[in-house]
């Protein structure tokens, strides 16, 4: 794992991401964020909070379709009641992460960590939009009596899986060398 690490590493230095990286570290607003200590820690804990919204808000659809909590609501409700939640901490996800990337090109951009959270979030949103679209037909069609299938109960289990890797990803980040 470490050797695909390290090629994945070289792989990127030798791409135009490094110029990219120093175009941005020689912003504006690049600069305004390192000159000022307490931004990068304030979009941080924006982030985490926003993390825990989303993550928050998955885990507790996640869990209504298995059937383990929230059982006393139907499955609109809850779905009223969090996806907007998820939806409003990924955009907030999306906009903190941005200035923690202009705060940090080199040490974001050029980190093979990093690329493969991108992924993986990519993937969290392509499979929470169709999970949506999925769950809100099913339910309005099956009405209060609704029960997930194997296959909505497996994306549930799946999108709980993929918040998890994304979030040990962005831990990671800090520690992978660039």
């Amino acid at each position: 794992m470490g050797d695909l690490l390290f090629n994945f590493t070289e792989w990127l230095r030798s791409t135009m991401l490094v110029e990219l990286a120093l175009w941005i570290s020689d912003t504006s607003l690049s600069f305004w964020i390192v000159t000022h200590f307490w931004a990068i820690p304030i979009f941080q804990v924006i982030h985490i909070l926003a993390i825990a919204a989303a993550f928050g808000a998955a885990l507790m659809m996640s869990l209504r379709l298995l059937n383990i909590a929230g059982g006393n609501r139907t499955v609109p409700e809850v779905g009223r009641r969090y996806f907007p939640w998820l939806w409003w901490g990924l955009l907030t996800l999306v906009v903190s992460g941005f200035f923690m990337i202009v705060g940090e090109p080199v040490r974001e951009l050029i980190n093979p960590i990093f690329w493969i959270k991108m992924a993986l979030v990519i993937a969290l949103v392509v499979l929470t939009i169709g999970f949506q679209k999925a769950v809100v037909r099913r339910a309005e069609t099956g009405g209060a009596t609704w029960r997930a299938s194997g296959g909505v109960r497996a994306s549930a289990f799946l999108l709980l899986i993929l918040w998890c890797l994304i979030m040990a990803g962005g831990r990671w980040i800090a520690y992978a060398p660039v």
